[in-house]
């Protein structure tokens, strides 16, 4: 069928084998299997973006817990009092 977009072919890889049985099982009332294909990449990809998405939160709560950490190491206006010995 024509199309503007590229293509990919997939061979049928024991790895890519099983993905389809899998995928067999849980869309059985999908018979052709580049729909599966199709199915299988969608879930996966929203897989991986939940996966990313939920580093991303954890990596903002850690910065959370250790902003400020040390604040009370440096007494107020010390960057004022580093940069007075700055040549600019």
């Amino acid at each position: 069928m024509p199309t503007k977009h590229p293509r990919t072919n997939i061979t049928h890889t024991p790895q890519v084998a099983h993905a389809l049985e899998v995928a067999r099982r849980e869309w059985p009332q999908e018979s052709r299997e580049s729909a599966l294909l199709l199915r299988l990449l969608d879930e996966g990809a929203k897989v991986v973006e939940a996966r990313v998405d939920d580093a991303e939160i954890r990596r903002r709560a850690q910065i959370d817990v250790i902003a400020g950490r040390y604040s009370a190491s440096y007494p107020a206006g010390y960057l004022e009092d580093l940069r007075e010995d700055w040549d600019g």
